[in-house]
């Protein structure tokens, strides 16, 4: 098995400081806390970003309106439904600009661990690769650099501070507004728990890899909501939830990535050959290469059984349950019980 270039942490760098409850705040006053911290984040690392002076400047950025946007959708009937419906295409539409800058940040960053993957004579020719990629993220940062100097930008910013240093209503009409931060956030944890297993027990190894896909999303989804509200919860049980799932989430990440780079390697070769005449030595390397991260794939995805037994143990779904299920039967219907997990 090839080693997989290095990649950034799953969590980001500077997550901010979560804003610490008792549970028993209304949910809105609290949702507005947690996205106001994760505005701060990005305030804080957006010069940064300007500067391109250090690349984990534009991942902490991201994760911030990546957390924004999931925290928006998961807590979103804590407030009228005209919040979602404004807020969320922007935050959608920042998260896609800056996507191509922080790829090619990635690829550049393990651009050496990539090129060791192959025999030595073939690792010179893929300097080629380098050049090509750099290129492109000076194309991508200079197109990001716009957006974030526009006035669509800037006005996002004013009107997302000003709503959430808007103090909530006192008869709020959003049916969850006066929910306990406790109930709403754990309800949903166990929702998306539950659909992280129901998602990963249809895993077989003939499905699709969207599969994979649509799992990893998931967990992520997750994650942030257990990081955002960790403080919730006994230090020890939220802890090794969080270790748990980082568990799954490295695996699945390490499997998206090797797709990643099979794509963007096929993809360098079509510019190149645009451009300019590819050396044949070079091609011969970029072919080394694709079969390498072509096996490692395949390596990959025939563990997955294994790397995700101990996220669906019926030890830790009972640390779920004892954490996170409703009292009762939550408003979605979802049954109380998990169903068993298969060998």
């Amino acid at each position: 098995m090839i080693s997989a270039p290095e990649m950034p942490p799953t969590a980001p760098s500077d997550p901010g400081s979560a804003p610490k409850f008792d549970g028993m705040e209304r949910s809105d006053q609290a949702a507005k806390a947690v996205l106001l911290e994760l505005l701060a984040v990005m305030e804080r690392h957006e010069s940064g970003v300007l500067q391109r002076s250090d690349e984990e400047c534009l991942h902490d950025y991201r994760i911030a309106v990546r957390r924004s946007r999931s925290a928006l959708s998961q807590l979103r009937e804590c407030f009228p439904p005209a919040i979602a419906a404004r807020f969320t295409p922007r935050l959608v539409t920042l998260g896609r600009i800056t996507t191509p800058a922080r790829d090619l940040d990635v690829h550049l960053l393990g651009f050496d661990a990539l090129k060791g993957a192959v025999p030595r004579q073939f690792q010179a020719p893929l300097e080629l690769l380098r050049g090509v990629l750099a290129q492109q993220a000076d194309w991508a940062y200079a197109s990001l650099f716009r957006y974030l100097g526009s006035s669509a930008y800037h006005r996002f910013m004013g009107d997302w501070r000003r709503f959430l240093e808007t103090p909530p209503p006192v008869r709020p009409r959003a049916p969850e507004a006066l929910t306990p931060i406790a109930e709403l956030a754990g309800r949903r944890i166990w929702k998306l728990y539950r659909r992280a297993l129901k998602q990963g027990r249809a895993i077989k190894n003939r499905s699709p890899a969207e599969s994979l896909h649509e799992l990893r999303k998931t967990c992520k989804k997750l994650r942030y909501l257990l990081e955002l509200f960790r403080h919730l919860y006994p230090q020890a049980e939220i802890c090794h939830a969080i270790k748990l799932l980082k568990r799954l989430q490295d695996y699945l990440g390490e499997f998206q990535d090797a797709q990643v780079q099979i794509y963007k390697v096929h993809e360098l070769g079509q510019i190149m050959r645009k451009q300019s005449a590819v050396p044949t030595d070079t091609l011969l390397a970029m072919g080394a290469l694709l079969g390498r991260l072509d096996h490692h794939e395949s390596q990959l995805r025939g563990e997955f059984c294994k790397r995700f037994r101990a996220f669906a143990s019926e030890d830790h779904q009972t640390e779920y349950r004892s954490l996170f299920r409703p009292a009762e039967p939550s408003a979605e219907g979802a049954p109380d019980q998990l169903p068993e997990t298969r060998a």
